[in-house]
């Protein structure tokens, strides 16, 4: 009866050793910047779906204008909000939530929603456009992939209808 429990514990010893050697080849590397972005956005359009709302399109101009937002960031850690005016929808309402970590896309979407600014920013019913852009931030001592990432997540509503001025008649 004695050899049985510690055959047992051998066992599982070795399983966890083989689990162990078989995680070891794994590389725990962050994605490139650009999917880190796209999960990020799929996700928080998750979230929207999740709570009754339409998700927002993609929008290819203001991916660019996160990605602009989030170059300060590279390399210093204190994220501040500038002041946010909408650029591709012109006098739309726009928002912002920026992260610096090295965190998963799940993680950070989750932390957005735990934080009632991003979760209200994610959850806005009148943002129809957004983008999320990621750029690499604390380069290594040689100039490697540290693995953290500079991300900013933009929103815009659509564009305020404008009524047409009249034309003064002579």
């Amino acid at each position: 009866m004695r050899g049985r429990p510690v055959r047992r514990l051998a066992l599982a010893w070795g399983s966890a050793v083989l689990a162990a050697w078989s995680l070891a080849g794994c590389s725990s590397t962050a994605p490139p910047p650009d999917e880190l972005a796209r999960e990020m956005f799929d996700l928080a359009n998750e979230q929207r779906v999740e709570n009754g709302l339409d998700p927002v399109q993609w929008s290819d101009c203001l991916a660019e204008k996160a990605a602009t937002r989030a170059e300060p960031f590279v390399d210093d850690p204190d994220l501040e909000h500038d002041t946010l005016v909408s650029t591709c929808h012109e006098g739309a309402m726009a928002g912002e939530n920026l992260s610096r970590t090295d965190l998963p896309a799940a993680d950070v979407v989750e932390l957005w929603m735990g934080s009632a600014g991003h979760r209200a920013n994610i959850l806005d019913a009148q943002f129809t456009i957004g983008a999320v852009a990621c750029v690499e931030a604390d380069p290594l001592p040689d100039g490697g992939d540290s693995g953290m990432r500079a991300c900013s997540q933009l929103f815009e509503g659509p564009a305020p209808e404008t009524t047409p001025t009249p034309s003064a008649s002579s």
